[in-house]
This record gives structure tokens, sequence and C-alpha cells, in this order.
């Protein structure tokens, strides 16, 4: 997927990289990954075999959403932290780098995870292996979850933090309605429309009272598999200290029996679901953005989303 805000870098400056963080073994190979849609990254070999992934951040003049700031810094912290806190397969830091002294940009090294990712073997697999991935992915989620933090919001932006969820979540509403005026995109429903229905919704939120970490982005592409087994879950940087039911497998559209029960819940209560639909909205509002913040090369992302939250905002009126 080509982005505008992927800071590709010549063979020149990745091995200035490389040699810092692996000091006197040549770079044999350097190949773009080009699956991800935010950050550039990088496979890189080494003369002696060894490997790891590059992930390099955007330039600091590159226009990015509000939720999209310090990203970077929150993928290697939570990735850290799950690592220390659980037994969820993830990525190891082997080095980052944001003290801006080699160059302009944030960037770090990562060990690569084995095997390949789950939207590219899914077709592969039978039934009964498919059931099993989703409710590893749901016992590794819930893990995730359990981790629990002092305030919600943002990962790596503690002055948009706060004690109450909802409003920690209205705010991070109107954030994305901001950069939306900020780009002139056209969202088909308006801002305060939305935020009345919220506000009538508020009780719904009461409940979530201790902020989770919150991975929200466990996709098909975000979970490596090897031997039919989950092999890695990767992509943190858009983490957030949360309600769990922010996670992808609790979206109205992508509901799986198998990851509830990996996940240890039976169904949502009445309250759940709507608060979880109120997520749905959430989700397709950034993406109705993401087309023009990235200059994706077409509109279909753009389109499909209009579609969705415009669906969306009916199941909550």
């Amino acid at each position: 997927m080509e982005s505008l805000t992927k800071n590709k870098q010549d063979r020149k400056v990745i091995e200035q990289m490389v040699s810092r963080v692996f000091p006197n073994i040549p770079c044999r190979e350097i190949t773009e990954l080009k699956e991800g849609y935010f950050n550039v990254a990088y496979l890189i070999i080494l003369d002696n075999d060894e490997k790891a992934i590059l992930k390099i951040a955007p330039q600091p003049d590159s226009k990015i959403m509000s939720y999209e700031k310090n990203i970077m810094f929150s993928e290697v912290d939570s990735l850290r932290l799950v690592k220390k806190e659980t037994d969820v397969p993830v990525p190891d830091i082997i080095y980052y780098d944001n003290s801006y002294e080699f160059c302009s940009f944030e960037y770090y090294f990562m060990s690569v995870i084995e095997g390949e990712t789950l939207n590219v073997i899914k077709d592969s697999l039978s039934e009964e292996e498919k059931k099993a991935i989703q409710k590893e992915i749901g016992r590794y989620n819930r893990s995730i979850n359990q981790i629990m933090g002092t305030r919600f919001g943002y990962y790596g932006q503690p002055g948009l933090q706060g004690k109450n969820w909802f409003e920690a979540f209205r705010n991070m509403i109107q954030l994305a309605y901001h950069d939306a005026n900020v780009a002139n995109i056209q969202v088909p429903i308006n801002e305060e429309e939305l935020l009345s229905l919220l506000d009538r919704d508020k009780s719904y939120f009461d409940d979530v009272t201790v902020p989770a970490l919150v991975h929200w982005d466990i996709w098909d592409g975000n979970v490596f598999i090897k031997d039919k087994k989950i092999s890695g879950i990767i992509d943190f940087e858009r983490c957030i200290w949360g309600d769990p039911l922010m996670e992808v497998g609790f979206r109205s559209y992508e509901r799986n029996a198998d990851f509830f029960e990996g996940y240890g819940v039976l169904s949502l209560t009445k309250e759940e679901d709507h608060r979880a639909r109120w997520y749905d909205v959430y989700q397709f509002l950034l993406m109705i953005l993401e087309s023009e913040y990235r200059k994706y090369e077409t509109d279909d992302l753009y389109n499909w989303s209009k579609d969705m939250i415009v669906q969306c905002v009916k199941a909550i009126s």
C-alpha cells in the first residue's frame, strides 16, 4: 500500500542506521515490506544471516491525524510492556532511536516474527484450524486487555488522557472532526448531531472505570501464523488506554463465536453491545479521513467508510 506517510529512505541511509545497531556486520539485503499503511518497514538481512525489521516514522512535517501523533513511541513502549507482562508472542525491540541525533525522524529495529500473516494463508486452513486460531486470538487479546493503566486515552499522548472514559472518548471524536475540518474532508454525519447522540448515551460508558490496554488493530494482517498456530501479533502503534470493547473482535460486523470463547465471554449485554457500536462509528470516522491524509491511490476506502458510518449511526440512533 502506497501512503504519503511512508518515509522511504535510500540504501545509504538505511545502512547507516544498521551500522549503529549492528556494528561491523555488513548489510546484505534490504527489502521493503509493503503491507503496512502508515510507517515504512524493511526486512534487513545481515552478512551473518541475522535478520531484523526496521520501521521508520514519517517525517516530522508530515500531515497526520491527531490520534497518530507519537505512535512510534506508543508501539515500542507497549510492545515492551506486553512482552514483560504477558505470554502474548510479540517482537523484541532491538533498538529504538528517538534522539534525532542521526536523522530528523524516529526509527526502530525489532525481531522478525516467523510465519505468514493470517490474511495470506487463511484460505489454506481448514475450518477447525481457523476456529482454533480465533480462540487463540481471543485468549491473547484478553491477556493484553488485562494490563491496566491509570488514565484513559491515546497511549503516547499523556496531554490528552483523563480519568473519565466517556470524556476521553468524546474528545477523540471531536479531534477526528477537527482533522476532517483541517483537511476539508466531508463527513456524512454532522458533528453536532453525532455528539448529541453520544451525550444521550453517556450512561452506557459508566461501567468503564479502569483503563485497559487496547491493541485496537488485531485484524488478520497483524496476526502471524506458523505451523497453524499464532507465532506473533504485531502493530501496537495505535494502542489506547480504554475499553476492551474497542478491539476488532468486538466490532459488530466482525464478531466470531470462537474469538468470544477464547476471550472468555459468551455474549455482550445490551449495554456492552451499544457501547461497542459507538466504537464502530469511531473506527469508520477515522477511516473516512485516511484516504485524504495518506493520499491513497483510490477513493475506495473513503467511499466504503462513508457508507458504513451512516449504517452504524442508524444502528445507535
